[in-house]
């Protein structure tokens, strides 16, 4: 049960993601800085992430692979990417 809901959450967290990239893009069309061009490119990371995320996990569990510890470093690299650009944009 706990399985399904995960992967609901993965699912909602996609589609969740291409809404922001949607506003992020249409912000940047308007105000082109480079504020909004890191935050369109958190949310790609972002969806990134949660794609892999979701396909991954609906994979590992069809094959009874309960342990995902790799498979976080992963989710947490790309996170870490897009955190580290934000911060750099925000930063300059």
């Amino acid at each position: 049960m706990f399985d399904q809901m995960v992967l609901g959450i993965n699912g909602l967290n996609v589609l969740l993601t291409v809404v922001l990239i949607y506003i992020y893009f249409k912000n940047h069309k308007l105000v082109k800085s480079k504020m909004t061009m890191g935050m369109l490119f958190f949310a790609v990371m972002f969806l990134i992430e949660n794609a892999l995320s979701l396909y991954f996990y609906n994979s590992l569990l069809m094959q009874g692979i309960t342990s995902i510890t790799t498979f976080h470093l992963v989710v947490k690299f790309f996170e870490m990417i897009g955190l580290l650009v934000l911060l750099y944009v925000t930063w300059e």
